[in-house]
């Protein structure tokens, strides 16, 4: 086979061509359409190019795109799947957007580290496996999905695993190479709503007011003490809004909450306690408020793992970060987050979460990774995918 370093060397051009041809197309979640259909292309050509016929690559109805490689995928039979997800935070619509050099080695774009150049890395392991005529040992599913972000709530990834219920190892490609993502943070996402008669400042003085009553619930959320809890324990309120003018008694106040951990029992007990400080403000409100709750999301956290299964992530992590450290001289840090890969680990599915690329301002309109970068996180993807289906 040809070597990884030569590869990457002279697909160098290619490689950022088509980075840039993927950080130009919008794709907000949930309105990736336009640029899975062009990775399914883009995955055919390379595979009729290079006279590879074993892979079936096709989309689904909510725009995951996926390519099967080896033995013919039937029910029961297990496979390796590496997943790249396809949405940004950026809810832009009108392409091309900004893919901007700085002059210093950086190239700036919105979602270019998360998840632009991953989304690259796996479609030129792709391009290798087929150039290289590499017919997998074991079953390999590439998958280029959806819903990773925000309000996606991983709905990408949880239909991979409706498609393919047999996947026995899983592993996301996502932001950089410094860490690998080995634990679930799971993570409920709440709409608040407190709605009561409102009135005039003057003349209705007395009424209950939502704003101070979102205001005392979020005075008391924020007195959770993670020390009180197993596993790491955040939370956060992300948007308040509310009122109409200054001399109005506010008849509306809308707040988000968030409340993450890495213990699944630590986030119900979580929720429990928010759920009596709801309670709290209802009777505050003494029948002049009203309280509802709405879910905006759920992030499950870590599942049951067999020690057959816990074994595997065991060695799945040291593996990862051998590679890592081979390649770049560093070790990577490995934590818990928030990924593609909660929905395996939820299910005590053996998986880690790296990336590809160095870079900095995910989520941030001066979003950039390092271009010297993008070779060593290629060789690093080829070897994880490659090692992994030995």
């Amino acid at each position: 086979m040809k070597d990884y370093s030569v590869f990457a060397e002279e697909n160098r051009q290619e490689y950022v061509d088509v980075l840039q041809a993927l950080t130009e197309r919008p794709s907000p979640s949930y309105k990736e359409n336009r640029i899975a259909k062009w990775i399914r292309e883009l995955l055919c050509g390379y595979a009729e190019k290079s006279g590879y016929d074993q892979v079936h690559i096709y989309e689904d109805d909510i725009c995951n795109v996926y390519c099967e490689l080896g033995e013919a995928f039937e029910p029961g039979s297990e496979c390796f799947a590496v997943t790249a997800h396809t949405d940004t935070v950026f809810p832009d619509m009108e392409g091309p957007l900004p893919f901007e050099r700085d002059g210093s080695g950086r190239i700036y774009g919105l979602g270019i580290k998360d998840n632009r150049a991953n989304i690259c890395s796996l479609l030129f392991c792709a391009k290798y496996i087929f150039e290289e005529g590499i017919v997998p040992e074991k079953r390999l599913l590439f998958v280029f999905n959806v819903c990773e972000e925000g309000t996606g709530n991983l709905a990408g990834s949880k239909r991979v695993l409706e498609h393919y219920p047999e996947i026995c190892r899983w592993i996301a490609f996502d932001l950089d190479y410094t860490t690998i993502f080995c634990k679930a943070l799971g993570s409920v996402r709440y709409k608040i709503t407190i709605t009561g008669q409102g009135g005039h400042s003057y003349n209705d003085f007395g009424r209950k007011n939502a704003i101070v009553a979102m205001s005392e619930l979020i005075r008391l959320f924020y007195q959770i003490n993670p020390e009180e809890y197993s596993g790491a324990v955040t939370y956060n309120v992300g948007r308040i809004q509310g009122g109409t003018t200054v001399n109005a008694i506010a008849e509306e106040c809308q707040a988000d909450f968030e409340i993450r951990s890495d213990d699944s029992e630590s986030l119900e007990k979580l929720q429990e306690y928010f759920d009596t400080l709801l309670e709290k403000t209802r009777q505050e409100g003494a029948g002049e408020l009203e309280v509802k709750k709405d879910i905006l999301g759920i992030r499950p956290s870590m599942g049951g793992f067999s020690e057959e299964g816990m074994v595997q992530q065991i060695g799945l992590v040291e593996r990862i970060s051998r590679i890592i450290r081979e390649i770049t001289g560093k070790a990577p840090d490995v934590k818990s987050g928030s990924t593609d890969c909660n929905v395996p680990l939820s299910r005590g599915i053996p998986s880690v979460c790296i990336g590809t690329c160095l870079g900095a301002g995910e989520h941030t309109r001066q979003e950039y990774i390092e271009e010297a970068s993008l070779k060593n996180g290629l060789i690093i993807a080829l070897k994880t995918v490659l090692e992994g289906i030995r």
